[in-house]
């Protein structure tokens, strides 16, 4: 059995479970699709919540839902697509998967920052299929034809909780069983019982819904005929049957970068046994288009990779103008999982702050602003909860930028003085390698912060080399490459 600290934790000890070809036998019987992408992630993200984080991953969700919003939602959007699919006769050249957690209102109207500068582009050649956030409806919008994914995902779990079988169960326990061997005897991390029932129940009923999953995809993408589809997390799991549909029918795809990649994200870096099969490889995306080099080059993905920008970043750099103001804020980015960690943080050096002339705000990641916005007056004394719905804003008054794995440190770059991210494990294991200067303990930042020449190391990259400029011209010139002049 092999031991790891937690300070030496890399992803190449993860890895090592799935470098068995073993996995890859394991598929659905209709379509050929591997199972294994279907719960890679959370495999390895319940790995990580042990080894790494303050909290525990089961693979059950409880999230709250309201049943009259989704129904209302639900009924909406099918009268929605119903509508959009007869405009034109369904036809775009482009179809583009966006998630409605990206969505900000600007100006009285819903603008996807990840999406909607590539739909502005070509907005009469593309057509948006789009996840629901919190049932929110998302309507109206600055751009485009839009439909929305919640029919497809809803018919998609009802077919996968009615149709399991003794021949899915059987797969996914087996299948379940082997990753759970290969963890004991290369992690000595061991599967408990809760999250094997989780992990087995759930990829049951995705191998019962895979063959309805990927003919309702196929059929829609017959309908639309795109030249190209473009996903997010594409490389994620989920979106297999959607890429596997496309690529049946000869339509390039290719995922847009969301958010932050490294050497150490468990998404985009893959063992050689997974990196090397033909069959893996219908459930990714063609293409990565990436915001630059550096973020590239962080990644085994078998992709073709393309530095194209990163639009949302350009166009509010652009809006960000000539005027200067204050930055006087010590601003802390949240991850995601761990909240109080963060609020432990922020209180901790509020008052040590306010001696410095800094204010120290906490910006909550997306999945956290509900939950941020409703703490109360006492739970966030002496610091500000960050509403703003664009991080940029928030730079934009920022002195310090304070994070472990947020994307936020690097949007800093070239914008705020100081970006300084925490030296845990969990941070080395996520960034590996990084150009920032990093601090261990709230005493050792407020050291930093005293003296004037912390931030980006001297050895830093070039702004270029992390965020190429000129997103349009190199996205066009990725069109023109795939046949969309």
């Amino acid at each position: 059995m092999t031991t790891h600290s937690v300070r030496s934790l890399a992803l190449s000890d993860l890895l090592v479970i799935e470098d068995d070809s073993a996995l890859l036998e394991f598929c659905c019987s209709a379509t050929g699709l591997p199972l294994w992408p279907q719960i890679r992630v959370m495999v390895f993200r319940m790995m990580m919540s042990d080894l790494l984080y303050g909290v525990r991953l089961t693979g059950t969700s409880n999230a709250p839902k309201s049943m009259t919003r989704s129904a209302s939602t639900m009924l909406r959007s099918l009268l929605n697509n119903s509508r959009q699919l007869a405009s034109k006769g369904g036809r775009a050249n482009i179809c583009i998967t966006a998630e409605g957690v990206a969505d900000q209102m600007v100006g009285g109207r819903w603008f996807n920052r990840l999406t909607d500068h590539f739909v502005a582009a070509r907005p009469a050649d593309t057509l948006v299929l789009a996840d629901h956030f919190e049932w929110r409806w998302p309507f109206p919008r600055h751009h485009g034809r839009m439909i929305m994914h919640a029919p497809w995902q809803a018919m998609n779990a009802v077919r996968g909780k009615m149709g399991v079988q003794a021949v899915h169960y059987k797969q996914a326990k087996d299948l379940v069983q082997l990753i759970s061997d290969r963890a004991q005897i290369h992690m000595g991390w061991e599967l408990d019982a809760e999250r094997r029932k989780a992990l087995t129940s759930t990829l049951a009923r995705k191998a019962a819904s895979m063959p309805w999953q990927y003919g309702a995809y196929t059929r829609l993408l017959e309908r639309v005929r795109p030249k190209l589809l473009m996903v997010g997390a594409g490389c994620y799991g989920p979106a297999a049957s959607l890429i596997a549909a496309a690529k049946s029918l000869d339509i390039c795809t290719a995922e847009y970068q969301h958010g932050a990649v490294s050497s150490g994200h468990d998404a985009y870096n893959f063992a050689p046994a997974i990196q090397n099969s033909a069959i893996y490889k219908r459930t990714l995306p063609d293409h990565f288009l990436g915001y630059g080099k550096w973020w590239n080059d962080q990644i085994n993905a078998p992709v073709q990779k393309w530095a194209v920008g990163n639009p949302h970043r350009s166009a509010r750099i652009d809006g960000l103008g000539v005027q200067k103001e204050a930055q006087t804020d010590l601003l802390i980015l949240s991850d995601g999982i761990e909240f109080n960690l963060y609020l432990d943080l922020a209180r901790s050096l509020r008052s040590h702050a306010e001696a410095m002339n800094l204010k120290v705000v906490l910006r909550p990641h997306p999945l956290e602003r509900t939950r941020a916005l409703q703490m109360s007056k006492t739970e966030s004394a002496g610091f500000q909860i960050d509403t703003n719905a664009d991080i940029y804003q928030s730079l934009k008054t920022a002195h310090t930028v304070v994070s472990e794995v947020s994307t936020g440190l690097f949007e800093a770059v070239g914008i705020v003085e100081r970006i300084l991210i925490w030296d845990t494990p969990k941070s080395r294991f996520g960034y590996p390698s990084h150009p920032f200067e990093t601090f261990d303990s709230v005493d050792a930042l407020l050291q930093k912060l005293t003296y004037l020449d912390v931030g980006i190391r001297e050895e830093r990259f070039d702004v270029e080399h992390i965020w190429v400029g000129n997103w349009k011209k190199n996205f066009d010139n990725f069109l023109i490459s795939q046949g969309l002049s």
